[in-house]
């Protein structure tokens, strides 16, 4: 036994008694032990000693009270929580099986109708969960047990207690609330609202590692997952698992959807939508049941996608084609774009100001030099910076025709800088791009990348110069 496990078993007296570790994450350590009172074996989970003293003795037992008057099948109960001699613990019981990660890793890709239970018991347990107010916020493989041949999901409440608890204590000794590979958008983005779609998007990534047997979303850092999430397009599940039946690829599509808006809204309508499908042998929804799923139409080219333009962030949607103004403006050509403005370039890593004022400014005057189109001053389009304006609301004040929108996200040794010319009326995108440079290299590439931008800006306002710029994009 461990000097911790010793000062543990000594700690909690005669009300527990630590039998062995048997296993550990980013908030907790668990530990086999057995209830003296009720003769029982329990998961006994110890918050990290960091994250115990960032959050004071308290309230975290204060916040995570609620949970423990949940019940439902699909939900592990909380039994007990409680601090002595600054360790701040809870107690669940203790559940003979395996854990969906260990599964995964075994098996890699589920049969389809245990991928659908397994999903839909989840979606029961969330869907219990939201209507009581509590969002997990950390759903992933490691937290949903496999008893039998039920999923119960774990530690809810817990997430959600630590971050009402620790607030920005958090950041400081650096233990983040939630996984990467499972962080919805916002959450990657740092939003502090987080609601119950946060949830669906993670239950998608679920299901997509089920079916695929691997994730949507993969790289070499904890910061270039989240950076995925904000602007990465996921590939649809069909072209890594083609029998995977229409309406079951659709509906976790829809979960993936980088706009909380575009989601399944509730946990409720997902289980509805999942008992359809388990409820035939094809996994389709027969006629007497369809509810047609909205498809989510995903480009098949890595592209940045937007899910919302708020006080945060604002990243890019990739849609539309090269001339499209033409189209969305009744397609005579009477609509000509006069006027552009640069907004405020999202530093979303939050890691590049200077760089990103440098290139604000270049970036206006590359496009002031194009001579086709007036351009509005920085000074102007700085007043809308906070990113709380709508887009057409900043055109209509400032009469802009077109909207340049970038962002720049650090992951790693990586600037990724994202670039789209749009519509602020219709949010159709008339040129879009994506650049990548090594953070070192990236002074130095910034007049290119400028240029770059400016050409694909002309080749948009005027389709026959396309041929000039074709294949620019590194």
């Amino acid at each position: 036994m461990s000097d911790q496990q010793t000062r543990l078993d000594a700690a909690l007296g005669d009300q527990y008694s630590i039998v062995r570790e048997v296993g550990a994450g980013g908030m907790a350590t668990v530990f086999l032990a057995r209830d003296v009172k009720h003769d029982r074996q329990v998961a006994l989970k110890v918050l990290k000693p960091e994250l115990a003293a960032a959050l004071g003795s308290d309230r975290f037992p204060r916040e995570i009270r609620i949970v423990a008057q949940f019940n439902h099948p699909h939900i592990l109960s909380l039994y007990d929580s409680g601090e002595t001699q600054g360790f701040l613990y809870y107690v669940m019981p203790f559940v003979e099986g395996e854990s969906l990660a260990e599964r995964l890793h075994r098996e890699k890709q589920l049969p389809v109708p245990d991928a659908v239970r397994i999903l839909r018991e989840v979606a029961d347990a969330l869907a219990y969960s939201h209507s009581r107010g509590v969002v997990h916020r950390d759903i992933k493989p490691g937290n949903v047990l496999l008893s039998g041949r039920h999923a119960v999901v774990t530690d809810f409440g817990v997430a959600k207690a630590v971050s009402a608890a620790g607030g920005d204590k958090l950041t400081t000794v650096g233990i983040a609330v939630g996984t990467p590979s499972y962080m919805a958008p916002e959450q990657a983005m740092g939003e502090s609202d987080i609601d119950a779609r946060a949830d669906i998007y993670a239950l998608g990534i679920l299901g997509y590692e089920m079916l695929a047997g691997r994730l949507p979303f993969e790289a070499k850092t904890a910061q270039g997952i989240l950076a995925a999430h904000v602007m990465e397009v996921p590939k649809d599940i069909r072209e890594l698992r083609p029998g995977i039946p229409d309406p079951l690829a659709d509906a976790l599509m829809r979960c993936l959807a980088k706009n909380p808006a575009d989601r399944w809204q509730t946990a409720d309508e997902l289980v509805s939508h999942l008992e359809m499908i388990g409820s035939t042998p094809s996994g389709g929804i027969t006629p007497t049941h369809t509810r047609p799923v909205p498809k989510v139409n995903l480009p098949r080219t890595k592209s940045p996608q937007s899910w919302v333009r708020g006080v945060v962030a604002a990243v890019v949607l990739i849609g539309g084609a090269l001339g499209a103004w033409a189209m969305t403006r009744g397609g005579g050509g009477s609509d000509k774009i006069e006027r552009v403005g640069v907004l405020a370039i999202n530093d979303i890593s939050g890691q590049d100001s200077l760089f990103v004022r440098a290139m604000q400014d270049a970036l206006n005057t590359a496009l002031s030099q194009i001579g086709t189109v007036g351009v509005a001053p920085v000074s102007d389009m700085m007043r809308y910076a906070d990113g709380s304006t709508p887009d057409r609301e900043v055109a209509s004040k400032l009469g802009l025709d077109a909207l340049v929108v970038t962002s720049v996200f650090r992951a790693g040794n990586v600037m990724r800088i994202t670039v789209q010319f749009s519509d602020p009326v219709t949010t159709r995108s008339l040129w879009s791009d994506t650049y990548e440079r090594d953070v070192s290299d990236v002074l130095a590439a910034q007049s290119d990348i400028v240029n770059r931008i400016a050409s694909g800006v002309r080749g948009a306002l005027d389709p026959q110069s396309l041929a000039s710029t074709d294949g620019a994009s590194p």
